[in-house]
């Protein structure tokens, strides 16, 4: 009989091999698009001066850090009523809570990044117009400042400036998984009143 993996996510070989993803891998396609949309906003926006692309590109990474927030608290954490949602809800973040060691599982495979990424720009489109293109850069590479932080948290890499982060972190993931949904900042934890 064949070994089996120490994880797995998926029986089927094809979703197997899409769930999975690396730090050098999404490095890459992550900078590629975000310079690919501030190329464009250049190109959509030649009145649009240097300190106005970086005002909103550094507002995008700020408000990835909210986001992040939210969506770690009310939507990673969502218990969903329906065995369709429970799947759903387990690809999204359940996995990683049973397996946080998973290493190829750390950051968001490329598809649906791509896919949440144009969902994203596409709201801020509707509220920003063409300025969208420097903000969701920012965004973008908030959320790949999120995504390296967390890789680093989860392998056995330990980066002396993250050490409050990362404890932070592993609070949530071993004792309070209620509290601490904050990765990459513990600002909006200390604002919704959700510190360990």
């Amino acid at each position: 009989m064949e070994k089996q993996q120490k994880y797995r996510m998926y029986d089927n070989p094809i979703l197997e091999l899409l769930s999975k993803s690396g730090p050098i891998m999404m490095t890459s396609i992550h900078l590629l698009i975000a310079g690919s949309l501030v190329i464009k906003g250049i190109q959509s926006n030649p009145t649009v001066t240097l300190f106005t692309g970086t005002v909103f590109f550094c507002f995008g990474i700020l408000t990835w850090t909210l986001t992040e927030y939210l969506m770690h608290r009310f939507v990673f954490h969502w218990i969903a009523p329906s065995k369709t949602g429970k799947a759903f809800h387990y690809a999204l973040h359940g996995y990683h809570h049973d397996n946080p060691t998973d290493y190829n599982r750390l950051f968001i495979p490329p598809v649906p990044a791509i896919l949440f990424l144009l969902l994203f720009f596409g709201i801020f489109y509707l509220f920003m117009g063409n300025m969208a293109w420097f903000f969701t850069p920012g965004f973008e590479i908030g959320y790949l400042i999120y995504s390296l932080m967390h890789y680093f948290m989860h392998t056995k890499v330990k980066l002396p400036f993250m050490y409050f982060m990362s404890f932070h972190h592993h609070l949530h993931h071993y004792r309070m998984p209620e509290k601490a949904f904050g990765v990459s900042s513990r600002f909006w934890d200390r604002v919704f009143r959700t510190m360990p």
